[in-house]
């Protein structure tokens, strides 16, 4: 028998199975027993909010523990249990396999055949679901930018990513009337672009929406590899640029809408800062990590929430984002707070949707948010850039 480590287990049982056809799995037969240990993990395909999810159910004395992961993450997670405390495991999906351990922590496959059952997924997944981009439509772009085969057929290892685009999509389709024909956005910190692309194909392709679209990041290759295929696609409204955000102009007011996707920090304010000196019509804002207001809180009465690193870390983000809404409706604006993703794929996973109403606040909100300010100690960004720089047009 080949004894294999744990990165070549790893990448043995991927390449052997689809982690979207695993019914079962049993990890069995553990090392060490006792009380407070673990004597069996269950894994069973479930369907969360119509989507395929795996439930690892831990079996402790006779209480049961259950843990929910994705698809892509099922096998290490299996092949991790193991390791802690388990010497076998049989696992049943587009084949059967038994996976061994031994004392050195050496993995085995054994009895490894096809499995010919048709019914390998659970009712329920088999039905697509009723996605802005469907899966098994073949598009350009998403071929060319890994997310699918020749066939229209999604990659196992872009689902994640598949779904993200249309979750965002479905997003975009709630506030598009707000989006006048021949006006532009702007994708702030675009990256790899995938969903500035799909913005495109939404507003040009399916909705027939005269929209210029243009992406910012200061990543030479990237923004030159965007416009290459930006071109090939025949997109001819949608152009990247290599320039920091600070220095985009609203020349001809045509700027709509703005886009920024995991900015980092204060990036996010700044972006919404530009958004809202532009007069825009619709922000949306996802906040990636937030260090500003953790390094400035103090308060001796709220110690409780501030002594963790762990926990400080959260109730900083949660701050932030709430001064953030709070001062964006001050300025004109309802604002929706939303679940952009779903938990177990990131934490970051909040989106600040904003539209524009016109409707100023009177100074009641911008004391509701100093309150807090005063009580930890904290100055964020966006205050500072609305409130203390007194920028003309605002």
């Amino acid at each position: 028998m080949i004894m294999l480590d744990t990165k070549d287990v790893l990448i043995e049982l991927k390449n052997k199975i689809d982690e979207n056809t695993i019914s079962a799995a049993t990890i069995s037969d553990p090392i060490k027993k006792g009380e407070g240990l673990a004597s069996k993990v269950k894994v069973s395909a479930i369907s969360l909010k119509g989507e395929l999810m795996y439930q690892l159910s831990q079996y402790v004395g006779d209480k049961v523990y259950h843990k929910n992961v994705s698809p892509d993450t099922v096998i290490d997670n299996i092949v991790a249990i193991m390791e802690n405390n388990f010497k076998q495991c049989e696992i049943k999906a587009n084949i059967i396999c038994t996976v061994l351990m031994n004392k050195k922590r050496q993995f085995t496959l054994t009895g490894v055949k096809k499995n010919d059952k048709t019914d390998i997924i659970p009712k329920g997944h088999n039905k697509e679901k009723n996605y802005i981009l469907p899966e098994g439509e073949y598009v350009d772009w998403m071929y060319r930018l890994g997310l699918m085969d020749k066939k229209g057929r999604v990659l196992n290892q872009k689902q994640k990513k598949f779904r993200q685009i249309n979750k965002f999509l479905e997003m975009l389709r709630d506030i598009e009337n707000e989006i006048p024909e021949n006006s532009t956005v702007i994708d702030m910190g675009c990256g790899k672009s995938y969903l500035t692309f799909a913005m495109y194909h939404y507003f040009n392709n399916i909705k027939n929406k005269h929209i210029h679209i243009e992406g910012y990041d200061l990543k030479r290759d990237v923004v030159d590899l965007c416009n290459s295929l930006a071109k090939e696609f025949g997109f001819s409204d949608l152009k990247f640029c290599c320039r920091d955000i600070a220095d985009i102009e609203n020349k001809d007011n045509k700027i709509s809408m703005i886009i920024t996707l995991h900015a980092c920090d204060t990036a996010t304010d700044h972006a919404i800062y530009n958004g809202i000196r532009w007069g825009c019509r619709v922000m949306m804002n996802v906040p990636c990590c937030q260090h500003e207001l953790f390094w400035q809180m103090k308060n001796e009465d709220m110690d409780i929430l501030l002594k963790h690193g762990i926990i400080k870390e959260r109730f900083a983000a949660l701050m932030t984002d709430s001064i953030r809404a709070e001062i964006i409706e001050i300025m004109g604006y309802k604002v929706q707070v939303m679940e952009f993703i779903d938990m177990e794929h990131t934490p970051k996973n909040i989106m600040l949707r904003s539209v524009r109403t016109g409707r100023k606040d009177n100074g009641e909100k911008l004391k509701k948010v100093e309150r807090p300010m005063k009580e930890y100690n904290i100055e964020p960004t966006l205050y500072k850039l609305l409130f203390e720089k007194n920028q003309p047009g605002i």
